[in-house]
């Protein structure tokens, strides 16, 4: 409040000097003032002249040719009025301008992490409408003085010194109330729904009667599962799959080749997976959970094929950018820089996982969001901000934003929806490594389900749930559907948001705008796989780019998963929802055009390996329909929700209801949903 106090000097030198009649020191005072402050300024403080300097400057130079050199009265007969109009409409030309005064000087006593702080940023706006707001009450006092003159003296005292000095110390006092006040409104928003986290006594006996029952096992239940088993709870998972794992489970395909027997192994949809570096959501997780041993995880390796440019990703980061820098010339310098920027924000969301359970997550009390900036410069400048800003922050060749967006299809189909916060985590591919699970994605879910098991829980595969059961408001247990009853004490739901509430829960147990929010909210992208069995091993690295074709070969780094000298490949296209819909299993010819449709995507691929559509022993596809009959997904979607669509909280409206997966934080992606599933587990029963 200092440096606020030193923009009003030309003002309180000018008041005390007018008030008693003395217009030439106080003229002359408040120009000498203001010409020192703003000389400070521009020489010292390296040319950061303050809106209302600047404006004090000038009305006083303009004072002084009227009053002294023209020796007009104007400024004298009117002077409280124009003082006051003159700093209002400085006052409210800074909040139009998004700059509010007092946030420029607010800025020379708070860390430079806080200044782009939308509570910052509130905080100085509300400042400065009240200062606005006193100076035309300023005016409109002047105005009375004049109007009322045998009470001027009062009025002017009442303008000079009250008012101002209430400015002040409203300035003074509300920065210290209202960030907290804000925060703490932030912090509550996490969590709308206040119902308690439920009590166990005693592990219950019966064998329909649980502490906790999760739907769906997908890695997101699974994981939630296997911790809450690990802290000796009764668990137990129900699936309407015969595999569990959601989208990182794997299956076997056989064909006969003559008197050759082939196999091949594939995955529903997870090949690279993140979180796997020292510090790495999954590895904690599954270090706490003592399997760490149990998945042999291998690196994969990148290669982008965009608009008939191709590049092989180096494993070393600065490799990668001098390579990008070799293509880009012009942008060299900028890709260092950017490369050093997000590898910041990138580290920078991991550095608290000790107190955070080993995933990460947001802060969680008032102090660590006040200290958070400060220790996280760079996380917080960027977290909440649109990748395509940062990257036009950094870049203007739409090449290489186009190189820079090549992993933004491991979360959506539609990038501009993106935050940098979102694509940090998928930077760590780069930083960190992608892994592949030895022996297919599904040996992930298995060292989980293994964790559930050897902890008393059970994993019920091919046992669909029918609907929650609610008694009271509160959900309480489950109906399958061989309608059998299952009670808990607490329910997770993995399953597709839209099931979870409209067929399982029922509209008539939500509050209404939280059900109208689930029934507005958009599915994901939806997308196409062809998988291939082939008699060669193609010249491409493990996971392939080509323009807007997925191309995965696990077995470069897992033989394994075919033949010797052949090839499980995989073909992926992403899928807007617009054309999912029309994808229909009954429509006349379905299979013809899901066949054609993977002939173009194998001519696509074809860029990257020739020749391929000749070395095909074994192919079959996946269209929408097919996530949604296997996934048990809306429309078929992969990555839950769209990103502009609602994503409600862990804890739901339905008391002991929690949620696990990409439906909630922080969102898509094998990672995403192991903290996901983390966070229910800590909220359910946390034994930090």
């Amino acid at each position: 409040m200092f440096q606020v106090f030193l923009g009003f000097i030309p003002w309180i030198i000018y008041w005390s000097f007018s008030g008693p009649g003395l217009w030439t020191p106080a003229i002359l005072g408040g120009l000498a003032a203001a010409i020192g402050l703003v000389t400070w300024r521009w020489v010292k403080r390296k040319r950061d002249v303050k809106a209302m300097e600047a404006v004090t400057l000038g009305y006083f130079t303009i004072h002084a040719i009227a009053t002294l050199g023209l020796g007009l009265s104007f400024f004298k007969d009117y002077g409280f009025i124009l003082n006051g109009l003159t700093l209002a409409g400085m006052a409210w030309g800074t909040l139009i301008a998004r700059s509010p005064f007092t946030y420029q000087y607010a800025r020379e006593s708070w860390p430079r992490e806080f200044w782009s702080s939308p509570i910052f940023l509130a905080t100085n706006q509300i400042i400065t409408a009240v200062w606005g707001v006193i100076f035309l009450v300023n005016a409109g006092l002047g105005a009375l003085s004049l109007a009322l003159p045998q009470y001027s003296i009062l009025l002017n005292a009442v303008i000079a010194n009250v008012l101002v000095g209430a400015g002040i110390a409203f300035s003074s006092l509300f920065p210290n109330w209202f960030p907290n006040f804000a925060i703490q409104q932030q912090i509550n928003a996490r969590e709308p729904y206040k119902w308690p986290a439920p009590k166990f006594n005693g592990r219950p006996a019966a064998e329909n009667e649980h502490d906790v029952v999760v739907i769906g096992s997908g890695i997101g239940g699974l994981t939630a599962a296997a911790l809450l088993a690990k802290r000796g709870l009764k668990v137990a998972v129900f699936e309407q799959h015969f595999l569990a794992g959601g989208f990182c489970t794997s299956w076997e395909r056989g064909v006969r080749r003559g008197d050759e027997r082939l196999t091949y192994i594939f995955d529903a949809g997870v090949h690279d997976v993140s979180g796997l570096g020292e510090r790495g959501p999954i590895r904690n997780v599954m270090r706490q959970l003592d399997i760490e041993e149990e998945v042999d995880w291998r690196r994969m390796d990148h290669e982008y094929f965009f608009n008939g440019t191709h590049l092989r990703v180096p494993r070393d980061p600065k490799l990668f950018t001098a390579k990008l820098g070799e293509i880009f010339p012009s942008e060299s310098d900028s890709v260092k820089s950017f490369f050093e920027e997000i590898e910041s924000v990138y580290r920078e969301m991991y550095t608290d996982i000790e107190k955070t359970g080993g995933v990460p997550t947001s802060p969680r009390t008032v102090e660590e969001m006040m200290a958070y900036p400060a220790a996280h410069p760079h996380a917080f400048k960027w977290m909440e901000r649109p990748f395509g800003e940062m990257l036009d922050t950094y870049f203007k060749d739409a090449r290489l934003k186009e190189f820079l967006s090549a992993l933004t299809g491991y979360l959506t189909d539609d990038p501009n929806q993106l935050t940098v916060g979102a694509m940090a985590p998928i930077f760590g591919y780069y930083f960190d490594g992608g892994y592949y699970p030895g022996g297919g994605s599904q040996k992930f879910a298995d060292a989980l389900v293994s964790a559930i098991e050897a902890n008393g829980g059970k994993v019920h595969l091919q046992t669909p749930v029918k609907r929650i059961v609610m008694e009271s408001g509160r959900a309480v247990g489950i109906e399958l559907g061989n309608g059998k009853i299952h009670r808990a004490k607490a329910i997770v739901s993995n399953a597709d948001l839209k099931r979870t509430f409209l067929d399982l829960v029922g509209r008539g147990h939500l509050p209404g705008e939280f059900a109208h929010k689930i029934e507005e909210t958009k599915p994901s992208t939806s997308a196409f796989m062809v998988f291939l069995g082939v008699d060669f091993m193609p010249d491409i690295e493990s996971i392939g780019m080509v323009d807007e074709i997925g191309v995965m070969v696990p077995s470069k780094v897992d033989p394994a998963l075919a033949p010797r000298g052949h090839a499980a490949v995989t073909l992926i296209k992403l899928i807007s929802q617009n054309e999912a819909a029309g994808w229909d299993r009954k429509a006349k010819g379905y299979n013809q055009r899901k066949r054609a449709y993977a002939d173009e995507m194998i001519a696509a691929a074809e860029k990257a390996i020739p020749d391929l559509s000749r070395h095909i022993v074994y192919r079959q596809e996946a269209s929408p329909r097919t996530f949604e009959r296997y996934a048990w997904t809306t429309a078929g979607s992969i990555y839950g929700p769209a990103w502009d669509s609602h994503h409600p909280p862990l804890k739901s409206p339905v008391p002991n209801l929690y949620l696990a997966g990409s439906s909630v934080f922080p969102g898509p992606g094998v990672e995403a949903v192991v903290i996901s599933g983390a966070l229910a587990a800590d909220a359910i029963c946390n034994e930090n």
